[in-house]
Protein backbone atom coordinates (compact mmCIF):
# COMPACT_ATOMS: atom_id res chain seq x y z
CA UNK A 1 0.00 0.00 0.00
CA UNK A 2 2.68 2.50 1.36
CA UNK A 3 4.60 1.49 -2.18
CA UNK A 4 1.28 2.06 -4.35
CA UNK A 5 1.10 6.09 -2.77
CA UNK A 6 4.72 6.33 -3.13
CA UNK A 7 4.18 5.65 -6.92
CA UNK A 8 0.92 7.63 -7.09
CA UNK A 9 2.81 10.51 -5.67
CA UNK A 10 5.68 10.55 -7.75
CA UNK A 11 3.28 10.33 -11.00
CA UNK A 12 1.23 13.51 -9.66
CA UNK A 13 4.84 15.43 -8.94
CA UNK A 14 5.42 14.80 -12.51
CA UNK A 15 2.11 15.94 -13.76
CA UNK A 16 2.43 19.49 -12.05
CA UNK A 17 5.87 19.94 -12.77
CA UNK A 18 5.43 19.11 -16.56
CA UNK A 19 2.22 21.27 -16.42
CA UNK A 20 4.09 23.61 -14.81
CA UNK A 21 6.96 24.26 -17.10
CA UNK A 22 4.69 24.05 -20.04
CA UNK A 23 3.67 27.39 -21.81
CA UNK A 24 0.59 28.02 -23.00
CA UNK A 25 0.30 28.10 -27.18
CA UNK A 26 -3.20 28.38 -27.70
CA UNK A 27 -5.20 31.45 -26.89
CA UNK A 28 -8.52 30.48 -24.88
CA UNK A 29 -10.50 34.27 -24.58
CA UNK A 30 -13.41 33.95 -27.20
CA UNK A 31 -13.03 37.99 -27.55
CA UNK A 32 -9.54 37.70 -28.90
CA UNK A 33 -10.76 35.56 -31.67
CA UNK A 34 -13.73 37.68 -32.04
CA UNK A 35 -11.43 41.04 -32.33
CA UNK A 36 -8.94 39.27 -34.69
CA UNK A 37 -11.69 37.93 -37.23
CA UNK A 38 -12.85 41.63 -37.56
CA UNK A 39 -9.40 43.47 -37.18
CA UNK A 40 -9.17 44.22 -40.94
CA UNK A 41 -12.75 45.11 -41.76
CA UNK A 42 -13.21 47.29 -38.83
CA UNK A 43 -10.65 48.24 -36.89
CA UNK A 44 -12.70 50.24 -34.51
CA UNK A 45 -14.85 47.85 -33.23
CA UNK A 46 -12.11 45.94 -32.46
CA UNK A 47 -10.62 48.05 -30.55
CA UNK A 48 -13.81 48.79 -28.68
CA UNK A 49 -13.88 44.82 -28.23
CA UNK A 50 -10.25 44.93 -26.94
CA UNK A 51 -10.80 47.94 -24.23
CA UNK A 52 -13.78 46.51 -22.85
CA UNK A 53 -12.12 42.84 -21.89
CA UNK A 54 -12.30 42.81 -18.33
CA UNK A 55 -9.28 42.77 -15.94
CA UNK A 56 -6.76 42.16 -19.26
CA UNK A 57 -3.99 42.42 -16.39
CA UNK A 58 -5.02 38.57 -15.07
CA UNK A 59 -4.70 37.16 -18.68
CA UNK A 60 -1.70 34.38 -18.69
CA UNK A 61 0.44 32.92 -21.44
CA UNK A 62 -0.57 33.30 -25.26
CA UNK A 63 -4.24 34.56 -24.10
CA UNK A 64 -1.61 37.84 -22.80
CA UNK A 65 0.14 37.79 -25.57
CA UNK A 66 -1.92 37.59 -28.49
CA UNK A 67 -4.49 40.50 -26.79
CA UNK A 68 -0.96 42.84 -26.51
CA UNK A 69 -0.49 42.04 -30.42
CA UNK A 70 -4.38 42.75 -31.01
CA UNK A 71 -4.73 45.77 -29.09
CA UNK A 72 -1.15 47.69 -30.49
CA UNK A 73 -2.83 46.06 -34.18
CA UNK A 74 -5.88 47.90 -33.71
CA UNK A 75 -4.76 51.16 -32.16
CA UNK A 76 -2.59 51.59 -34.88
CA UNK A 77 -4.92 50.89 -37.50
CA UNK A 78 -7.43 53.25 -35.59
CA UNK A 79 -4.70 56.25 -36.08
CA UNK A 80 -4.54 56.18 -31.59
CA UNK A 81 -0.65 57.36 -31.23
CA UNK A 82 1.34 54.69 -30.29
CA UNK A 83 3.86 56.31 -27.43
CA UNK A 84 4.97 52.98 -25.19
CA UNK A 85 6.19 49.73 -26.67
CA UNK A 86 5.75 48.29 -23.26
CA UNK A 87 2.22 46.51 -24.34
CA UNK A 88 3.69 45.00 -28.13
CA UNK A 89 6.92 43.82 -26.06
CA UNK A 90 4.67 41.69 -23.84
CA UNK A 91 3.59 39.82 -27.39
CA UNK A 92 7.33 39.71 -28.94
CA UNK A 93 8.81 38.62 -25.67
CA UNK A 94 6.29 35.53 -25.62
CA UNK A 95 6.15 34.66 -29.32
CA UNK A 96 10.14 34.57 -29.72
CA UNK A 97 9.89 31.48 -27.23
CA UNK A 98 7.33 29.76 -29.19
CA UNK A 99 7.32 28.27 -32.58
CA UNK A 100 4.60 31.04 -33.49
CA UNK A 101 6.83 32.92 -36.28
CA UNK A 102 3.38 34.25 -38.17
CA UNK A 103 2.52 36.28 -35.13
CA UNK A 104 6.59 36.83 -34.12
CA UNK A 105 7.08 38.42 -37.09
CA UNK A 106 3.33 40.36 -36.82
CA UNK A 107 4.53 41.32 -33.26
CA UNK A 108 7.95 42.53 -34.95
CA UNK A 109 5.92 44.67 -37.17
CA UNK A 110 4.12 46.44 -35.19
CA UNK A 111 6.88 46.76 -32.29
CA UNK A 112 8.19 48.79 -35.49
CA UNK A 113 5.25 51.27 -36.07
CA UNK A 114 5.27 52.27 -32.35
CA UNK A 115 9.23 53.06 -32.58
CA UNK A 116 8.40 55.01 -36.17
CA UNK A 117 4.99 56.81 -34.93
CA UNK A 118 8.38 57.83 -32.26
CA UNK A 119 10.11 58.88 -34.85
CA UNK A 120 12.96 56.37 -33.82
CA UNK A 121 13.76 54.86 -37.89
CA UNK A 122 16.75 53.32 -37.14
CA UNK A 123 15.43 51.12 -34.60
CA UNK A 124 11.85 50.67 -36.42
CA UNK A 125 13.24 49.46 -39.57
CA UNK A 126 15.73 46.77 -38.16
CA UNK A 127 12.07 45.55 -36.49
CA UNK A 128 10.53 45.52 -39.83
CA UNK A 129 13.65 43.75 -41.59
CA UNK A 130 13.27 41.06 -39.07
CA UNK A 131 9.42 40.64 -39.63
CA UNK A 132 10.54 40.69 -43.35
CA UNK A 133 13.19 37.87 -42.73
CA UNK A 134 10.48 35.95 -41.06
CA UNK A 135 7.45 36.44 -43.32
CA UNK A 136 9.82 35.77 -46.81
CA UNK A 137 8.87 32.07 -46.47
CA UNK A 138 4.95 32.38 -45.87
CA UNK A 139 2.26 32.68 -48.34
CA UNK A 140 1.15 36.15 -46.80
CA UNK A 141 2.64 38.34 -49.45
CA UNK A 142 -0.27 41.01 -48.62
CA UNK A 143 1.13 41.36 -44.98
CA UNK A 144 5.16 41.18 -46.71
CA UNK A 145 3.67 44.24 -49.20
CA UNK A 146 2.54 46.46 -45.94
CA UNK A 147 6.04 45.55 -44.61
CA UNK A 148 7.99 47.22 -47.60
CA UNK A 149 5.43 50.03 -47.80
CA UNK A 150 6.33 50.83 -43.59
CA UNK A 151 10.08 50.34 -45.00
CA UNK A 152 9.30 52.74 -47.88
CA UNK A 153 7.88 55.38 -45.49
CA UNK A 154 10.32 54.97 -43.40
CA UNK A 155 13.44 55.20 -45.98
CA UNK A 156 11.59 58.27 -47.30
CA UNK A 157 11.70 60.00 -43.90
CA UNK A 158 15.32 60.06 -43.55
CA UNK A 159 15.85 61.47 -47.52
CA UNK A 160 16.88 57.84 -48.90
CA UNK A 161 14.15 58.30 -51.51
CA UNK A 162 15.85 55.66 -54.01
CA UNK A 163 16.14 53.47 -51.57
CA UNK A 164 12.66 54.00 -50.73
CA UNK A 165 11.43 53.69 -54.23
CA UNK A 166 12.72 50.12 -54.72
CA UNK A 167 10.80 49.43 -51.10
CA UNK A 168 7.46 50.88 -52.69
CA UNK A 169 8.20 48.91 -56.00
CA UNK A 170 8.40 45.41 -54.23
CA UNK A 171 5.39 46.14 -52.55
CA UNK A 172 3.91 46.45 -55.89
CA UNK A 173 5.08 43.67 -57.58
CA UNK A 174 3.81 41.65 -54.47
CA UNK A 175 0.12 42.94 -54.67
CA UNK A 176 -0.49 43.96 -58.28
CA UNK A 177 -2.39 40.47 -59.41
CA UNK A 178 -4.04 40.18 -55.31
CA UNK A 179 -5.05 43.38 -54.50
CA UNK A 180 -5.16 45.69 -57.09
CA UNK A 181 -6.35 48.86 -54.84
CA UNK A 182 -3.03 48.46 -52.68
CA UNK A 183 -1.11 47.60 -55.76
CA UNK A 184 -2.48 51.89 -56.75
CA UNK A 185 -1.76 52.88 -53.78
CA UNK A 186 1.93 51.52 -53.68
CA UNK A 187 1.65 53.44 -57.41
CA UNK A 188 1.10 56.90 -55.32
CA UNK A 189 3.56 55.98 -52.50
CA UNK A 190 5.95 55.72 -55.55
CA UNK A 191 4.92 59.07 -57.23
CA UNK A 192 5.13 60.95 -53.54
CA UNK A 193 9.08 59.33 -53.18
CA UNK A 194 9.79 60.70 -56.88
CA UNK A 195 7.92 63.82 -55.95
CA UNK A 196 9.94 64.17 -53.22
CA UNK A 197 13.03 63.88 -54.78
CA UNK A 198 12.37 66.48 -57.00
CA UNK A 199 12.07 64.20 -60.11
CA UNK A 200 8.54 65.67 -61.36
CA UNK A 201 8.30 64.05 -64.90
CA UNK A 202 8.69 60.54 -62.92
CA UNK A 203 6.11 61.45 -60.41
CA UNK A 204 3.48 62.47 -62.66
CA UNK A 205 4.06 58.77 -64.80
CA UNK A 206 3.21 57.17 -61.60
CA UNK A 207 0.11 59.00 -60.77
CA UNK A 208 -1.20 59.07 -64.16
CA UNK A 209 -0.57 54.87 -64.36
CA UNK A 210 -2.39 54.71 -60.61
CA UNK A 211 -5.36 57.36 -62.24
CA UNK A 212 -5.77 54.20 -64.66
CA UNK A 213 -5.88 51.52 -61.99
CA UNK A 214 -8.55 53.83 -59.76
CA UNK A 215 -10.33 54.60 -63.18
CA UNK A 216 -10.91 50.96 -64.08
CA UNK A 217 -11.74 50.37 -60.25
CA UNK A 218 -14.18 52.91 -60.42
CA UNK A 219 -12.98 53.58 -56.71
CA UNK A 220 -13.69 56.96 -55.44
CA UNK A 221 -11.16 57.27 -52.30
CA UNK A 222 -8.37 56.31 -54.96
CA UNK A 223 -9.59 58.70 -57.49
CA UNK A 224 -9.86 61.95 -54.86
CA UNK A 225 -5.90 60.82 -53.76
CA UNK A 226 -4.80 60.59 -57.15
CA UNK A 227 -6.30 63.48 -58.72
CA UNK A 228 -5.63 65.31 -55.16
CA UNK A 229 -1.62 63.83 -55.50
CA UNK A 230 -1.86 65.54 -59.24
CA UNK A 231 -2.96 68.69 -58.38
CA UNK A 232 -0.22 69.24 -55.58
CA UNK A 233 2.50 68.40 -58.31
CA UNK A 234 0.99 70.58 -61.12
CA UNK A 235 0.91 73.48 -57.95
CA UNK A 236 4.08 72.48 -57.03
CA UNK A 237 5.24 72.99 -61.03
CA UNK A 238 3.81 76.20 -61.22
CA UNK A 239 0.94 75.19 -63.33
CA UNK A 240 -1.84 76.66 -61.56
CA UNK A 241 -4.72 75.93 -64.45
CA UNK A 242 -3.92 72.24 -64.72
CA UNK A 243 -3.75 72.22 -60.72
CA UNK A 244 -7.19 73.74 -60.17
CA UNK A 245 -8.37 71.64 -63.24
CA UNK A 246 -7.53 67.91 -61.18
CA UNK A 247 -8.50 69.46 -57.84
CA UNK A 248 -11.77 69.98 -58.98
CA UNK A 249 -11.81 66.89 -60.11
CA UNK A 250 -10.82 65.12 -57.03
CA UNK A 251 -13.58 67.16 -55.57
CA UNK A 252 -15.97 64.85 -57.70
CA UNK A 253 -14.99 62.18 -55.96
CA UNK A 254 -14.84 63.11 -52.44
CA UNK A 255 -16.67 60.43 -50.63
CA UNK A 256 -16.76 61.79 -47.03
CA UNK A 257 -16.68 65.36 -45.73
CA UNK A 258 -13.07 65.43 -44.24
CA UNK A 259 -11.43 64.86 -47.96
CA UNK A 260 -13.67 67.55 -49.40
CA UNK A 261 -12.51 69.88 -46.63
CA UNK A 262 -9.11 68.84 -47.46
CA UNK A 263 -9.35 69.16 -51.40
CA UNK A 264 -10.66 72.66 -50.84
CA UNK A 265 -7.89 73.26 -48.35
CA UNK A 266 -5.81 72.36 -51.35
CA UNK A 267 -8.20 74.83 -53.75
CA UNK A 268 -7.88 77.71 -51.51
CA UNK A 269 -3.73 77.23 -51.98
CA UNK A 270 -4.02 76.81 -55.80
CA UNK A 271 -6.14 80.22 -56.18
CA UNK A 272 -4.02 81.98 -53.58
CA UNK A 273 -1.47 81.16 -56.54
CA UNK A 274 -3.33 82.45 -59.55
CA UNK A 275 -4.05 85.50 -57.06
CA UNK A 276 -7.77 85.18 -57.17
CA UNK A 277 -7.89 86.52 -53.54
CA UNK A 278 -11.90 85.74 -53.39
CA UNK A 279 -11.73 82.27 -54.20
CA UNK A 280 -8.85 81.43 -52.41
CA UNK A 281 -10.18 82.82 -49.24
CA UNK A 282 -13.64 81.03 -49.88
CA UNK A 283 -12.05 77.49 -50.26
CA UNK A 284 -9.95 78.23 -46.79
CA UNK A 285 -12.88 78.90 -44.40
CA UNK A 286 -14.11 75.63 -45.82
CA UNK A 287 -10.56 74.22 -44.95
CA UNK A 288 -10.72 75.80 -41.51
CA UNK A 289 -14.13 73.86 -40.95
CA UNK A 290 -11.57 70.39 -40.80
CA UNK A 291 -11.40 68.01 -37.99
CA UNK A 292 -7.63 67.40 -38.84
CA UNK A 293 -5.90 70.18 -37.08
CA UNK A 294 -2.97 70.25 -39.00
CA UNK A 295 -5.37 71.14 -42.13
CA UNK A 296 -7.29 73.55 -40.35
CA UNK A 297 -4.24 75.13 -38.40
CA UNK A 298 -2.61 76.07 -42.22
CA UNK A 299 -6.31 77.02 -43.40
CA UNK A 300 -6.09 79.37 -40.42
CA UNK A 301 -2.44 80.74 -41.42
CA UNK A 302 -3.01 81.12 -45.10
CA UNK A 303 -6.42 82.96 -44.59
CA UNK A 304 -4.17 85.25 -41.96
CA UNK A 305 -1.58 85.56 -44.59
CA UNK A 306 -4.08 86.45 -47.84
CA UNK A 307 -5.99 89.03 -45.66
CA UNK A 308 -2.33 90.68 -44.23
CA UNK A 309 -1.99 90.93 -48.02
CA UNK A 310 -4.83 92.83 -48.80
CA UNK A 311 -4.53 94.59 -45.69
CA UNK A 312 -7.78 93.86 -44.50
CA UNK A 313 -6.63 93.72 -40.81
CA UNK A 314 -9.34 93.58 -38.79
CA UNK A 315 -9.54 89.80 -40.41
CA UNK A 316 -5.86 89.18 -40.29
CA UNK A 317 -6.14 89.69 -36.74
CA UNK A 318 -8.99 87.34 -36.24
CA UNK A 319 -7.54 84.26 -38.27
CA UNK A 320 -3.65 84.91 -36.55
CA UNK A 321 -5.72 84.45 -33.17
CA UNK A 322 -7.06 81.51 -34.45
CA UNK A 323 -3.85 80.14 -36.36
CA UNK A 324 -1.71 80.58 -33.02
CA UNK A 325 -4.64 78.87 -30.61
CA UNK A 326 -4.45 75.75 -32.64
CA UNK A 327 -0.90 75.99 -33.08
CA UNK A 328 -0.29 75.96 -29.54
CA UNK A 329 -2.99 72.86 -29.52
CA UNK A 330 -0.73 71.34 -31.73
CA UNK A 331 2.62 71.67 -29.65
CA UNK A 332 0.19 70.41 -26.27
CA UNK A 333 -1.19 67.66 -28.33
CA UNK A 334 2.96 66.61 -29.23
CA UNK A 335 3.64 67.08 -26.07
CA UNK A 336 0.87 65.17 -23.97
CA UNK A 337 1.56 61.56 -23.26
CA UNK A 338 -1.48 58.70 -24.04
CA UNK A 339 -2.66 57.66 -20.40
CA UNK A 340 -2.12 53.93 -19.77
CA UNK A 341 -5.35 51.96 -19.21
CA UNK A 342 -3.50 48.94 -18.60
CA UNK A 343 -2.07 47.90 -15.44
CA UNK A 344 1.60 46.09 -16.94
CA UNK A 345 2.00 49.64 -18.47
CA UNK A 346 1.11 51.69 -15.32
CA UNK A 347 3.70 49.17 -13.38
CA UNK A 348 6.52 49.64 -16.22
CA UNK A 349 6.51 53.59 -16.07
CA UNK A 350 6.42 53.42 -12.65
CA UNK A 351 9.69 51.76 -13.21
CA UNK A 352 11.07 54.09 -15.79
CA UNK A 353 10.15 56.64 -13.07
CA UNK A 354 12.46 55.20 -10.72
CA UNK A 355 15.03 54.58 -13.41
CA UNK A 356 14.85 58.09 -14.48
CA UNK A 357 15.59 59.49 -10.47
CA UNK A 358 18.26 57.02 -10.17
CA UNK A 359 19.85 58.55 -13.71
CA UNK A 360 18.94 61.73 -12.25
CA UNK A 361 20.85 61.27 -9.44
CA UNK A 362 24.15 59.70 -11.13
CA UNK A 363 23.81 62.75 -13.98
CA UNK A 364 23.63 65.12 -10.59
CA UNK A 365 26.66 63.49 -9.39
CA UNK A 366 28.56 62.76 -12.12
CA UNK A 367 28.02 67.02 -13.22
CA UNK A 368 28.77 68.07 -9.52
CA UNK A 369 32.50 65.67 -10.41
CA UNK A 370 33.18 67.20 -13.01
CA UNK A 371 32.42 70.60 -11.90
CA UNK A 372 34.64 70.03 -8.92
CA UNK A 373 37.35 68.73 -11.30
CA UNK A 374 36.88 71.08 -13.42
CA UNK A 375 37.12 74.08 -11.20
CA UNK A 376 39.97 71.91 -9.84
CA UNK A 377 41.90 72.54 -12.85
CA UNK A 378 40.81 75.67 -13.34
CA UNK A 379 42.52 76.34 -9.71
CA UNK A 380 45.73 74.98 -10.71
CA UNK A 381 46.06 76.39 -14.20
CA UNK A 382 44.95 79.94 -12.31
CA UNK A 383 47.93 78.85 -9.92
CA UNK A 384 50.35 78.10 -12.08
CA UNK A 385 49.75 80.40 -14.40
CA UNK A 386 50.27 83.24 -11.47
CA UNK A 387 53.52 81.03 -10.20
CA UNK A 388 55.03 81.60 -14.10
CA UNK A 389 53.86 85.00 -14.68
CA UNK A 390 55.82 85.77 -11.07
CA UNK A 391 58.87 84.06 -12.31
CA UNK A 392 59.17 85.76 -15.77
CA UNK A 393 58.16 89.27 -13.45
CA UNK A 394 61.11 87.96 -11.35
CA UNK A 395 63.54 87.15 -14.17
CA UNK A 396 62.79 90.62 -15.89
CA UNK A 397 63.32 92.55 -12.81
CA UNK A 398 66.68 90.18 -12.36
CA UNK A 399 67.27 91.75 -16.18
CA UNK A 400 66.84 95.08 -15.18
CA UNK A 401 69.07 95.22 -11.87
CA UNK A 402 72.13 93.17 -13.91
CA UNK A 403 71.74 96.32 -16.63
CA UNK A 404 72.24 98.77 -13.27
CA UNK A 405 75.00 96.76 -11.82
CA UNK A 406 76.69 96.76 -15.50
CA UNK A 407 76.26 100.60 -15.33
CA UNK A 408 77.90 101.13 -11.68
CA UNK A 409 80.77 98.89 -12.68
CA UNK A 410 81.96 100.56 -15.58
CA UNK A 411 81.31 103.99 -13.86
CA UNK A 412 83.71 102.50 -11.10
CA UNK A 413 86.26 101.96 -13.26
CA UNK A 414 88.80 103.66 -11.24
CA UNK A 415 87.75 102.44 -8.00
CA UNK A 416 88.46 98.66 -9.00
CA UNK A 417 91.46 97.01 -10.35
CA UNK A 418 91.00 96.01 -14.49
CA UNK A 419 90.93 92.36 -13.51
CA UNK A 420 87.74 91.87 -10.53
CA UNK A 421 86.01 94.18 -12.92
CA UNK A 422 85.87 91.83 -15.49
CA UNK A 423 85.30 88.73 -13.30
CA UNK A 424 82.19 90.76 -12.42
CA UNK A 425 81.21 91.96 -15.78
CA UNK A 426 81.55 88.22 -17.17
CA UNK A 427 79.24 87.20 -14.46
CA UNK A 428 77.02 89.55 -14.92
CA UNK A 429 76.61 89.25 -18.63
CA UNK A 430 76.62 84.71 -18.29
CA UNK A 431 73.64 85.62 -15.59
CA UNK A 432 71.78 88.08 -18.37
CA UNK A 433 71.88 85.30 -21.05
CA UNK A 434 70.31 82.73 -18.81
CA UNK A 435 67.52 85.00 -18.25
CA UNK A 436 67.41 86.05 -21.65
CA UNK A 437 67.41 82.41 -22.53
CA UNK A 438 64.57 81.46 -19.84
CA UNK A 439 62.41 84.14 -21.22
CA UNK A 440 62.83 82.87 -24.56
CA UNK A 441 61.58 79.87 -23.82
CA UNK A 442 58.22 81.19 -23.31
CA UNK A 443 57.81 82.68 -27.13
CA UNK A 444 56.50 81.70 -30.29
CA UNK A 445 59.64 81.67 -31.71
CA UNK A 446 61.14 79.08 -29.27
CA UNK A 447 58.49 77.04 -30.87
CA UNK A 448 58.88 77.34 -33.22
CA UNK A 449 62.75 76.78 -33.64
CA UNK A 450 62.26 73.72 -31.49
CA UNK A 451 59.51 72.38 -34.12
CA UNK A 452 62.14 73.25 -36.88
CA UNK A 453 64.88 71.26 -35.34
CA UNK A 454 62.46 68.08 -34.54
CA UNK A 455 61.26 67.85 -38.25
CA UNK A 456 62.20 66.05 -40.93
CA UNK A 457 65.02 67.38 -43.19
CA UNK A 458 62.55 67.31 -46.06
CA UNK A 459 60.05 69.67 -44.08
CA UNK A 460 63.01 71.68 -42.65
CA UNK A 461 62.90 74.38 -45.51
CA UNK A 462 59.51 75.40 -45.81
CA UNK A 463 58.69 75.21 -41.97
CA UNK A 464 62.12 77.72 -41.74
CA UNK A 465 60.37 80.05 -44.81
CA UNK A 466 56.76 79.50 -42.97
CA UNK A 467 58.69 80.87 -39.37
CA UNK A 468 61.71 82.70 -40.03
CA UNK A 469 60.67 86.05 -39.56
CA UNK A 470 59.01 84.90 -36.10
CA UNK A 471 61.92 83.20 -34.57
CA UNK A 472 64.22 86.22 -35.65
CA UNK A 473 61.94 88.67 -34.21
CA UNK A 474 61.58 86.92 -31.07
CA UNK A 475 65.76 85.92 -30.41
CA UNK A 476 66.83 89.69 -31.53
CA UNK A 477 63.66 91.41 -28.49
CA UNK A 478 64.51 88.55 -26.22
CA UNK A 479 67.87 88.66 -25.98
CA UNK A 480 68.83 92.60 -27.00
CA UNK A 481 70.81 92.71 -24.04
CA UNK A 482 73.26 89.77 -24.74
CA UNK A 483 73.87 91.42 -28.57
CA UNK A 484 74.56 94.92 -26.64
CA UNK A 485 76.90 93.03 -24.66
CA UNK A 486 78.95 91.54 -27.75
CA UNK A 487 78.88 95.32 -29.30
CA UNK A 488 79.91 97.01 -26.90
CA UNK A 489 83.10 94.47 -26.12
CA UNK A 490 83.39 94.10 -29.54
CA UNK A 491 82.49 96.93 -31.63
CA UNK A 492 83.30 95.77 -35.04
CA UNK A 493 80.46 92.90 -34.78
CA UNK A 494 77.61 93.60 -36.85
CA UNK A 495 73.83 92.90 -35.99
CA UNK A 496 74.05 89.65 -38.34
CA UNK A 497 77.16 88.87 -36.35
CA UNK A 498 75.80 89.10 -32.81
CA UNK A 499 72.72 87.53 -34.32
CA UNK A 500 74.51 84.28 -35.06
CA UNK A 501 76.34 84.27 -32.02
CA UNK A 502 73.38 83.72 -30.14
CA UNK A 503 72.33 81.20 -32.58
CA UNK A 504 75.41 79.32 -31.82
CA UNK A 505 75.62 80.19 -28.00
CA UNK A 506 71.08 78.37 -27.89
CA UNK A 507 73.23 75.39 -29.77
CA UNK A 508 71.44 74.85 -32.78
CA UNK A 509 72.72 72.74 -35.15
CA UNK A 510 74.49 74.22 -38.19
CA UNK A 511 71.68 73.29 -40.67
CA UNK A 512 69.17 74.94 -38.67
CA UNK A 513 71.43 77.81 -38.45
CA UNK A 514 71.09 78.19 -42.00
CA UNK A 515 67.81 77.96 -42.54
CA UNK A 516 67.17 80.60 -39.75
CA UNK A 517 70.00 83.03 -41.35
CA UNK A 518 69.12 82.02 -44.87
CA UNK A 519 72.19 82.28 -46.18
CA UNK A 520 74.33 78.99 -48.36
CA UNK A 521 76.98 76.91 -46.14
CA UNK A 522 79.82 78.88 -47.78
CA UNK A 523 78.56 81.92 -46.34
CA UNK A 524 77.90 80.93 -43.16
CA UNK A 525 81.83 79.77 -43.05
CA UNK A 526 82.83 83.39 -44.41
CA UNK A 527 80.48 85.21 -41.53
CA UNK A 528 82.30 82.66 -39.20
CA UNK A 529 86.22 83.09 -40.05
CA UNK A 530 85.26 87.25 -39.88
CA UNK A 531 83.99 86.90 -36.30
CA UNK A 532 87.15 85.25 -35.31
CA UNK A 533 89.33 87.92 -36.65
CA UNK A 534 87.16 90.33 -34.53
CA UNK A 535 86.88 88.70 -31.10
CA UNK A 536 89.36 87.56 -29.22
CA UNK A 537 90.12 83.58 -28.82
CA UNK A 538 88.25 82.61 -25.46
CA UNK A 539 85.27 84.70 -26.93
CA UNK A 540 85.54 82.45 -29.94
CA UNK A 541 85.90 79.03 -27.90
CA UNK A 542 82.59 80.63 -25.47
CA UNK A 543 80.70 80.61 -28.36
CA UNK A 544 81.46 78.24 -30.59
CA UNK A 545 82.97 75.63 -28.47
CA UNK A 546 86.26 73.77 -29.14
CA UNK A 547 85.53 73.83 -32.75
CA UNK A 548 87.07 76.95 -33.98
CA UNK A 549 88.14 76.53 -37.79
Amino acid sequence: MKYALLVLSFCLGILLLCHSCRRETVATYPALFTADSIMWADSDSALLLLEQIPSPQDLRGADRALYALLLTQARYKSCVLLRNDSLIRIAVDYYEGSRERELLAKSYFYWGCVRMEKKELPEAIGLYLKSLDLMLESNDSIFVAMIYSHLGICYGEQDLYSTARDMYKKGYNLCIEKDSVRACYALNDIGDAFLADYQIDSALIYYQQALGIAFSLQHPDLLFATYNDIAALYNAQGKYAEAESCISKALLYQSNKDNYILACSTKGDIWGNLNCSDSAIHYWKIGAESSNIYVKTASYNSLFQEYKKIKSWENAVLYADSFFVFYDSIQTMNDRDELDKLMDNHLVELHKRELSIKSQRINAILITVFLLLAFTLITLYLWRDGRRKKKYVALQQRLMESRVEVMLLNEKESESTISNRSAELYKLEEERFLICKTLFEVTEGYKRLNELKKAALKMQANIADTYREVVVNDIRKTFADVMGDLKDHYPALTNDDSFYCVLSLLHCPPVIILYVLNVSSDALKVRKSRIKKKVDDDMFCHIFGSDNQ
